[in-house]
């Protein structure tokens, strides 16, 4: 049998369910602030790790931890409520052509075909290339409407996610610091497919690849970034450019390379915390419906991504005991670390 881990980037302030199957290997992403006690899950902050960079880089944290101190044949990544689906069944996707599951519950880790780890080797081995499928950018809501490009969609986003000094930086480090990349990057862009979300399951050379393409572009972008005043969404500009690099890197090599590719459909999961009995079950079905009929209503007026979005996602915040971090928080956990590692 391959070596196959997927590594599933879990939040620190949240206790969420795991998947029980050896293929997936859970891990905290931003681990070096986990305060809580007793925690068994491993972290992203042993050995060579970037884990204080957790609310700038995202999931990528996980990435990093992965490629620099674990060996496999393939490697794979998802997130605590995205997974891809395994099931030999199509389901019904959105405008993001991504599955919405109600939660993370034993019943939808068997529809989705998550538990199976004889199948799931049987499929990821017998390619090179394991994702998600693309998305029809033309179907996308955005701040500023639907686009035509892949490029026009992110560029919806300058302002909200980034600085537009930011997103024009890409092509023009990719053509300094990987310029094999150069023609894939503005024929991907001008596309109108987008591959997003970073979950994947790659051969050990192809993710490899991937990570010696992201990184230095990343760090170098958030070497020059000068992020006072910026929003905790746009503290995560080297995230979003992480993952323009992964739709650029897997346009790449499937379209230039001689791989052998897999698409299978991604799973959303409304609410992935960790069950607490049948009665949390029966609540989370209700919530689920009612939070689709919401979405169904605001999704047209407040897009992703959108000012007024933002506004209302704060609101619900604070009105909630969900927690989570601020930008000052942050910064200030961010200058703890700092200051004992001196």
């Amino acid at each position: 049998m391959s070596n196959i881990k997927i590594f599933v980037s879990h939040r620190i302030d949240i206790d969420s369910e795991v998947v029980d199957n050896p293929i997936y290997i859970p891990l905290r992403c931003g681990a070096v602030y986990d305060e809580r006690k007793n925690i068994t899950m491993q972290g992203d902050d042993t050995g060579d790790n970037i884990s204080e960079k957790r609310m700038s880089f995202c999931e990528y944290t996980v990435q990093y931890w992965a490629w620099k101190n674990t060996q496999a044949d393939y490697y794979g990544l998802c997130h605590y409520r995205r997974y891809l689906s395994f099931a030999q069944h199509q389901f019904k996707t959105d405008e993001f052509n991504m599955v919405h599951g109600t939660a993370l519950m034993p019943r939808s880790k068997m529809r989705y075909g998550l538990l199976n780890a004889a199948t799931m080797e049987q499929v990821i081995s017998d390619y090179d290339i394991v994702v998600s499928e693309y998305a029809d950018v033309r179907k996308i809501s955005t701040p500023c409407g639907k686009k035509e490009t892949v490029y026009e969609m992110w560029n919806a986003y300058v302002g909200i996610f980034f600085e537009k000094s930011a997103f024009d930086l890409v092509f023009k480090l990719i053509d300094e610091m990987a310029p094999r990349y150069s023609k894939s990057a503005r024929e991907y862009f001008s596309g109108n497919l987008h591959r997003g979300f970073n979950c994947y399951v790659l051969k050990k050379e192809l993710f490899e690849r991937l990570c010696e393409f992201q990184f230095p572009i990343m760090f170098e972008v958030e070497r020059r970034l000068d992020t006072t005043g910026y929003t905790q969404t746009m503290l995560r500009t080297p995230a979003f450019i992480g993952e323009m690099l992964y739709g650029i890197f897997i346009y790449h090599v499937t379209t230039y390379e001689k791989w052998g590719k897999k698409e299978l459909q991604l799973v959303f999961f409304n609410n992935t915390e960790r069950i607490k009995g049948p009665m949390d079950m029966v609540k989370r079905y209700i919530l689920s419906g009612v939070n689709r009929g919401l979405r169904a209503m605001i999704d047209p007026i407040m897009p992703v991504g959108s000012r007024r979005r933002e506004v209302l996602k704060n609101i619900y915040y604070f009105v909630t005991p969900t927690k989570r971090m601020g930008v000052a928080e942050i910064q200030n956990n961010c200058e703890d670390y700092k200051s004992c590692q001196k």
